[in-house]
């Protein structure tokens, strides 16, 4: 899922889910978080992504906007895969600079 400031139309969110996106969406804004007020989009990908290969891309996703605590625009608290293994996985080492 992508999910959107709606006041800014920025991105804010990145996550991959087994359950229908509505209930997960649903949990985000019933939380007292700053993901509750974000719209929610769902997106669909071209192709058979295993569980593995989604959390390639949410990773590259996550890498290209940056973590906010580390000076980047998504709300997400952690990565989707550990950063001491981007190198085995060919993930970008160097998250963007904001």
């Amino acid at each position: 899922k992508l999910c959107i400031d709606t006041k800014t139309n920025a991105v804010r969110y990145i996550g991959i889910t087994k359950r229908k996106p509505i209930s997960r969406f649903a949990e985000h804004a019933a939380s007292d978080t700053n993901r509750a007020l974000l719209r929610f989009h769902e997106i669909e990908v071209s192709g058979n992504f295993s569980h593995y290969q989604a959390r390639l891309l949410e990773q590259t996703l996550i890498n290209y906007y940056g973590l906010e605590k580390n000076g980047g625009q998504l709300f997400n608290k952690i990565n989707s895969i550990s950063s001491q293994k981007w190198s085995n996985l060919s993930i970008s080492i160097e998250e963007i600079q904001w």
